[in-house]
């Protein structure tokens, strides 16, 4: 078959029955939709060329160019589609993680403006995060500028709604269940709906990681709030998952259906066969089948480098197929070791900053944050680059050392990372907000240095 456009090959990605000795289901039938098969590698090529084929006339013509809030999948798809249309592209963002994206952005020629990092998901009420810095630029220049936008363009869920969850109706005839991980959730937005429109009983599953789990081009749990697509109602349920779980759904997927995929649908399946187990039972017990189909979303190659960090025997010949990382991480972590890590109440902290002046504070919030209100004299560290430095081994300075964030979840998890390499390491209990509320000092935009403020009689 020929074509004229590299564009016209995107879509119509087949459908692949998992074979049940694998899964290990008995009544649910499972198919991964093969996204990663796009030309560019993810089923961002749906949404990258729904979003850029109404406007990249004009921008050809006036000579524009195409601005994204991207770190991977989406960026690389519209820098190759901007390319076959001699139009420029920027990507403007805080959080490229792996630098084999980076190398692969470069390497197809689009414009990179990296910020200092905030969080895994773009805030759009912070004015310095990446996705109002875009914005911002567009606006200030629109005669140099136009924006694709993909977290509030609804070309995003209706590329989906048209294309992926119109496919998967032409080969299956309806689904019974549905999963994808979270990112944008316009994939999800878009699929469900028209699944949905045609069976209003099909359940539809999201995938979040926990915190402190970053995984390749989804969301972690406390990160949801901020995606303009998210909708908690549309949900049946949000599974949480890990990094260890990615990776051994990623090697499964990999070693044994000979899928090309990476850790996110990795995490999307193990997720979805976890969940599923319950309802296989109910099934079995009623004699009746269903099926269940997930979103394999992109390729493996841009995340080695994050699967070596996680799981570094993988690359030694002749590894099992999973074997769990011996390296101590925040994803290996026990709930015990979290539990374990102590903590300082506001006033307790107050007090030791007060007569010991070797304790630092790292505080893990993003740098908008920090900057209106933080505790006295401490060191802001945002916790993706934290956790990149505290995983490399024992890089910290050996002093007493506090972990801070907005409520005190976080902080113990990484204190307890800490601790786990041999540091005095220990959590603030209820983070920056406990702090504030019991009328501690602070420091920031909004806030005058108050060293001479003294600790309150409880």
């Amino acid at each position: 078959m020929i074509y004229d456009r590299i564009e016209q090959l995107i879509g119509n990605t087949p459908l692949l029955r998992i074979d049940p000795e694998i899964h290990g289901l008995r009544a649910i039938d499972v198919y991964a939709k093969l996204e990663y098969l796009n030309p560019f590698g993810s089923l961002k090529d749906r949404v990258a060329w729904s979003m850029l084929r109404e406007i990249v006339q004009t921008a050809r013509d006036r000579g524009l160019t195409v601005v994204e809030s991207s770190s991977g999948n989406t960026a690389k798809a519209l820098a190759l589609l901007c390319g076959t249309y001699g139009v420029n592209f920027l990507t403007v963002t805080s959080r490229i993680r792996y630098p084999e994206v980076r190398m692969i952005l470069h390497i197809l020629g689009a414009q990179l403006e990296e910020l200092p990092a905030v969080s895994e998901c773009p805030d759009p009420f912070d004015p310095d995060d990446f996705l109002a810095a875009a914005k911002k630029l567009v606006a200030a220049q629109p005669d140099h500028y136009i924006l694709t936008d993909q977290y509030f363009n609804p070309a995003n869920p209706a590329s989906h709604y048209a294309g992926t969850g119109e496919e998967i109706l032409a080969d299956l005839g309806s689904v019974d269940y549905f999963t994808s991980f979270l990112g944008t959730c316009g994939s999800t937005t878009g699929i469900g709906s028209r699944l949905r429109e045609h069976d209003p009983h099909t359940r539809i599953y999201g995938v979040v990681s926990a915190p402190g789990n970053v995984v390749p081009g989804g969301r972690m749990s406390n990160e949801l709030w901020e995606v303009g697509f998210y909708d908690p109602s549309f949900y049946n349920d949000i599974i949480q998952g890990d990094i260890p779980q990615a990776i051994d759904g990623m090697l499964v997927l990999n070693r044994r259906c000979g899928m090309c995929v990476g850790p996110t649908s990795g995490l999307t399946y193990s997720a979805m066969v976890e969940r599923l187990r319950r309802e296989d039972e109910q099934l079995c017990a009623q004699n009746r089948r269903a099926n269940a189909v997930f979103l394999a979303c992109d390729r493996m190659e841009p995340y080695t480098s994050f699967v070596q960090r996680h799981r570094p025997e993988v690359f030694v010949a002749g590894s099992e197929l999973t074997t769990g990382s011996t390296a101590v991480t925040l994803s290996t972590l026990s709930d015990q070791q979290v539990n374990d890590c102590p903590t300082y109440t506001p006033h307790e902290l107050h007090q030791l900053l007060a007569d010991h002046q070797d304790t630092l504070v790292i505080d893990l919030r993003g740098h908008f944050a920090y900057s209106v209100a933080h505790l006295p004299d401490s060191m802001n560290i945002v916790d993706e680059q934290c956790a990149l430095l505290i995983e490399q081994g024992p890089v910290m300075p050996r002093r007493r050392l506090v972990v801070v964030c907005a409520v005190g979840e976080l902080s113990r998890r990484y204190a307890a990372l800490l601790r786990a390499q041999g540091y005095d390491a220990a959590s603030l209990a209820g983070g920056v907000t406990a702090w504030r509320h019991a009328g501690l000092p602070l420091q920031g935009r909004h806030h005058e240095p108050t060293a001479t403020v003294t600790t309150p009689v409880n």
